[in-house]
């Protein structure tokens, strides 16, 4: 993973993590920080883990031709 994308990556994390804090804080009135977390980083690591795959299998087809 290049460098671009290592910090892509960690924008997508805070991005994701403050746009649900606001969100939490509207629609209930209090930051639920400690869920949000636990949410961004599932969802983040998620994605983190589809490019990954998605990126050996590119490795595997190139290798291959």
């Amino acid at each position: 993973m290049t460098t671009f994308g290592k910090y892509l990556y960690i924008t997508f994390f805070v991005t994701l993590f403050l746009f649900t804090t606001v969100l939490d804080y509207f629609k209930n009135g209090n930051l639920a920080l400690l869920e949000n977390i636990f949410y961004s980083f599932w969802v983040a690591s998620l994605l983190f883990m589809l490019l990954l795959f998605r990126s050996r299998k590119d490795e595997k087809k190139k290798h291959i031709v």
